[in-house]
């Protein structure tokens, strides 16, 4: 059967047909609602309870307490009757290592909370719910049979928790020596970028020294991510359209999506997850950096893509390794970090380290590799590796379903004082997580 992603801040509303829609959740909460006699139905993917005031973009159906009622809304002028509807909902949990702050603020629970009172005040039954507890959660909808189902994201389509290996031999200097070189063109980006006094011609000169790059950033200006109207055919007509520095982004993204493991088994919870993951902690991090000037966004964005780089290497001793993970981090709510020096005895960021070095990244971007779970023990721009981190934070818990990880909260606080933020600026950090990211990460490039 056919099946359409609702993405956060998005419904989908549909008559009867052999397709299904699904919404992964972590602190999201999803919604269906479903009028059986008129055969119609649909899902809602809400993000906050409220609005904070600050997205200029504004999306009403990111907010539960504006997405609830233009959903209803939807559904009525489809041809639904509000008397015969049904609810289900799910999702608001607190994911991965959970701190004083997290269970003070509670997105997740006070999204379900508005949501439940909206509909009882609506008069619409709630046939099924599963909301809170500590783990991220799938709800679909089948829009042939009209029937919800939810279940825990760490037991869909999984490989079996049956005995895992014990005896793992894993040479963190022969698995980084295995991964394939980061394309020249990639690196004079990234100096490039670094050094802010390119000029366009300089530019559109290095991408054009390589032909597969340059195919890859014309794919993707031509995509329906883009937006653009007009056909892209040369780089220097991509320069023109879109400016040098966002097509340097283009160029950075292009090169290394080739170097991530593409597969759903290992560190990816889906096809290609690490890489997904990060486009969107990129995204992420560049948003922060706008709003907190803490860092220039161009760079940011390119510290949050490369953030995960040490999974690489890893990936493929993961993968047979995967049931001892699950049970770690997804069930027991462990660190990553911690459970891959337990069963490896390195991590991913020491592993990023090595590979980061191994390309003559600058140091800054090292630095973010190798510190971003632990901001504070970066030993430069602090600034900068605490902005991925919250970047990632804000990805593993609103965007959960790409890609194993836990991220510790504990010195949350700390962190957000470093950036001159408080507690306070969370569910506005929330609103500011891009709402393309699922395309943006599904890039054709």
């Amino acid at each position: 059967m056919k099946k359409e992603i609702v993405t956060s801040g998005s419904s989908v509303i549909s008559k009867k047909k052999k397709e299904s829609l699904e919404a992964y959740l972590g602190s999201c909460v999803g919604v269906t609602l479903v009028d059986q006699h008129a055969d119609v139905g649909g899902l809602l993917h809400l993000l906050l309870p409220e609005a904070t005031g600050t997205d200029m973009s504004f999306q009403p159906e990111s907010y539960a307490t504006t997405g609830m009622p233009h959903f209803l809304k939807k559904l009525i002028d489809a041809g639904a009757s509000k008397e015969r509807l049904e609810a289900c909902m799910a999702g608001g949990a607190l994911i991965g290592p959970v701190s004083d702050h997290d269970l003070s603020l509670d997105v997740g629970g006070r999204t379900a909370q508005v949501v439940q009172v909206y509909l009882e005040n609506q008069g619409i039954p709630i046939n099924d719910s599963e909301t809170g507890g500590y783990s991220g959660r799938k709800i679909s909808l089948d829009l042939y049979h009209w029937n919800t189902t939810i279940e825990p994201t760490w037991q869909i389509e999984r490989p079996s928790l049956s005995p895992f290996q014990t005896d793992v031999v894993f040479n963190i200097d022969e698995a980084v020596q295995r991964v394939k070189p980061i394309p020249q063109v990639a690196l004079k980006v990234i100096r490039m970028i670094h050094r802010d006094d390119y000029t366009m011609k300089e530019v559109g000169s290095e991408i054009r020294q390589d032909q597969v790059i340059s195919g890859r950033v014309l794919t993707l200006c031509n995509s329906a991510v883009m937006g653009l109207k007009t056909v892209v055919d040369s780089i220097d007509r991509a320069l023109i359209l879109i400016g040098e520095k966002r097509l340097l982004k283009l160029v950075v993204t292009a090169s290394v999506k080739s170097l991530f493991p593409q597969s759903s088994q290992g560190y990816s919870l889906c096809k290609g997850g690490i890489f997904q993951h990060s486009i969107g902690t990129a995204l992420i991090a560049q948003e922060l950096a706008v709003f907190t000037k803490k860092a220039a966004p161009d760079i940011a964005y390119t510290a949050g893509l490369l953030h995960d780089i040490g999974k690489i290497p890893m990936d493929q001793v993961m993968a047979a390794n995967v049931p001892f993970f699950y049970r770690s981090t997804q069930e027991k709510g462990a660190e990553l970090c911690e459970a891959e020096k337990l069963k490896f005895g390195i991590d991913h960021t020491e592993a990023g380290r090595q590979l980061g070095k191994i390309w003559a990244l600058p140091n800054n971007l090292i630095n973010v590799i190798a510190n971003h779970h632990y901001p504070e023990t970066a030993t430069e721009d602090k600034e900068l590796v605490t902005l991925v981190y919250l970047a990632d934070l804000l990805m593993s818990k609103f965007q959960a379903h790409y890609e194993l990880d836990q991220i510790n909260t504990e010195k949350l606080l700390h962190r957000l004082n470093l950036l001159d933020l408080n507690p306070d600026h969370l569910p506005i950090l929330i609103d500011l997580i891009p709402k393309n990211i699922f395309q943006s990460a599904s890039m054709p490039i």
